[in-house]
C-alpha cells in the first residue's frame, strides 16, 4: 500500500498555506490527519501503524518550521501505537486528531485572554505577519482599549495587510507601513506582539523581520510579548527549521547575474523578549526553559525531525 497516491491531494493544501500562522496550520494540519486516519486502507494494525507514520511525515514535511504539528504527530501516533486492534487504531487516530484541532482553539482563547489584559491602555501595539493569536488578543474583549495597532506588512507575501484588514473590521484603529519602518515607528510604542511559530533551541521562530523589530524595540526599551500556546514549545535539543528557501519571484522577477534570497523565517534570541504568554501563564524566558526542559518526545518523532533537518541543510 502507498500512501502518496491516495493522500498527496489531501496534504497539498496543507504545504501550500504560505500566509497563516502556525495555529491555523496546526488546526490544518489535524483535520489532514483526521481524514487520513478514515480513507487510510490497511490490512492488520501493523500496517496501519505504518501508513500513519508516513502521512505524519508528509504532514510535518509540508509546514517544517510549524512546532504544533510535531505536538499533533506525537499525540496521533501514540494513541494508534496504544490501541490493540486496527478498528481501535483508526477510531484513536482519528479521535485524538479532532480532539487536538478542537483543543488549539481552546488554547488561543486562553492564550489571548491572557495576552490581552497586558496590553497597554490607550497605547500603541506594533507587530509584523498574520498570527491568529495576536489577532485574537488584540480583538479579545480583555483588551483595555487599544489605542493603535501598527501593522507591517510582511514581505513577501504582505500578509500583514490581511491582519489589517481584519483588525479594522473588528473596530481596531490600525496603522499600516512598510517592514523597513520598523525602527521610525518603534520611538511611539508601548508594547511590540509577536506570534511564534515554535519556541526552541535558537529562540522563537517568526517569520521575517521579527528579529529586527525586536532589536529595535531592545533599543528603545519597548517590551516584547510574545503569544504561544504549549504545542509551540519545542524540548530540548530537537531541531527548528529554517532553511525554507521560496521562488525568488515573489520577491523580484530578476534578471540574469541576479540572486534573490527568500525565506519566511527567522529565529530570535529569547533572551530579548519580556513575556512568552501561553495558555498556562505569563513566564520569563528562564521560566520558558525549564518547562522545555520537561517535554519529552519520542525518540522516533526526534529521528524524523533531525533527518529532514540533514535533508534540506538547515542553517
Amino acid at each position: 500500500m502507498d500512501p502518496d497516491q491516495h493522500l498527496d491531494a489531501l496534504v497539498a493544501p496543507l504545504r501550500a498555506d504560505v500566509v497563516s500562522g502556525a495555529s491555523a496550520i496546526g488546526r490544518m494540519a489535524a483535520e489532514v490527519l483526521r481524514r487520513a486516519a478514515i480513507r487510510l486502507q490497511a490490512g492488520s494494525l501493523e500496517e496501519y501503524r505504518w501508513a500513519m507514520g508516513e502521512v505524519s511525515a508528509k504532514v510535518l514535511d509540508a509546514q517544517p518550521a510549524m512546532a504544533p504539528l510535531v505536538a499533533l504527530v506525537r499525540d496521533v501516533l501514540a494513541a494508534v501505537e496504544a490501541s490493540p486492534d486496527l478498528e481501535q487504531g483508526r477510531y484513536a487516530a482519528a479521535r485524538t486528531s479532532e480532539a487536538f484541532r478542537s483543543g488549539l482553539a481552546l488554547r488561543e482563547e486562553a492564550v489571548a485572554a491572557r495576552a490581552a489584559a497586558l496590553l497597554p491602555a490607550g497605547g500603541t501595539v506594533l507587530t509584523i505577519s498574520s498570527s491568529s493569536t495576536v489577532q485574537a488578543t488584540l480583538t479579545h474583549e480583555g483588551a483595555r482599549d487599544i489605542g493603535r495597532v501598527i501593522c507591517l506588512e510582511s514581505r513577501p507575501k504582505r500578509e500583514g495587510e490581511m491582519l489589517a484588514r481584519e483588525l479594522a473590521d473588528a473596530g481596531v484603529s490600525v496603522t499600516f507601513a512598510v517592514d523597513a519602518a520598523a525602527c521610525a515607528l518603534m520611538g511611539g510604542c508601548e508594547t511590540v506582539l509577536l506570534g511564534a511559530d515554535s519556541i526552541g533551541d535558537l529562540g522563537f521562530v517568526n517569520k521575517i523581520g521579527s528579529a529586527g523589530l525586536v532589536a529595535a524595540a531592545a533599543r528603545n526599551s519597548v517590551p516584547v510579548v510574545v503569544v504561544s500556546d504549549e504545542t509551540k514549545i519545542l524540548p530540548n535539543g530537537f531541531p527548528q527549521y529554517l532553511a525554507d528557501d521560496r521562488p525568488s519571484d515573489e520577491v523580484w522577477g530578476a534578471p540574469a547575474g541576479v540572486q534573490v534570497w527568500n525565506r519566511y523565517f527567522e529565529a530570535v534570541e529569547l533572551e530579548l523578549v519580556t513575556a512568552v504568554v501561553t495558555e498556562s501563564a505569563a513566564l520569563t524566558p528562564p521560566e520558558v526553559e525549564e518547562l522545555r526542559a520537561s517535554i519529552v518526545l519520542p525518540d522516533a518523532l526526534r529521528a524524523l525531525a533531525e533527518s529532514r533537518l540533514r535533508r534540506s541543510g538547515n542553517e
